[in-house]
């Protein structure tokens, strides 16, 4: 009886552990994240690949990876020339979204863009998403006249979300990008 009894406890704790890990996990899903740590993280891993790529000079320098625009989607429309470009160009409005930046190569050669969202309501997450996605197609269209191996790259594009933020990732290597966003939630 007594053997029983341990038995019955052990799998009573071992149930109420896995549910609590399970519940924990599923509310995780953004709390760990922030905005900025996202954007580091993935500039870090550009800067990471592009010296494996055999790039000798410093790539990450205050913060910007070197050859990439770096666009605040929430900055004022005066400060950066390049923000109503992006806004109008992906229909996105920029009243839906508390954080948005956009990493895109500077020259016409290279198809390289990330762009990562926070929207500021999570009911503005599909509209978000449907301006990524119109970002897609004007990418295709662009690159499937201009460059193959960049096309290449735009047919393998990533548009995701997890929560309140979406990532839209055109990238030599979009899973390692993917994994980098994945592993900050």
């Amino acid at each position: 009886m007594r053997k029983i009894s341990i038995v019955l406890v052990t799998v009573v704790l071992m149930i109420m552990v896995g549910c609590t890990k399970q519940s924990d996990s599923g509310n995780n899903e953004t709390t760990n994240a922030s905005f900025d740590s996202i954007v580091n993280a993935i500039k870090e891993q550009m800067a990471k690949d592009l010296k494996e790529a055999g790039i000798e000079e410093e790539v990450l320098v205050d913060g910007n990876i070197m050859n990439y625009f770096h666009t605040n989607l929430t900055a004022s429309e005066e400060s950066d020339p390049a923000i109503p470009v992006w806004l109008e160009k992906m229909q996105l409005q920029q009243e839906d979204i508390a954080n948005g930046t956009v990493i895109a190569a500077m020259m016409s050669v290279n198809a390289d863009e990330i762009i990562v969202l926070d929207a500021k309501e999570e009911s503005k997450v599909d509209s978000l998403k449907a301006s990524l996605e119109k970002e897609l197609q004007a990418q295709e269209q662009t690159w499937s006249q201009y460059l193959p191996d960049q096309y290449e790259k735009v047919k393998q594009n990533v548009i995701k979300t997890k929560g309140k933020y979406l990532i839209y990732i055109t990238y030599s290597n979009p899973e390692q990008i993917e994994k980098v966003f994945d592993d900050q939630f």
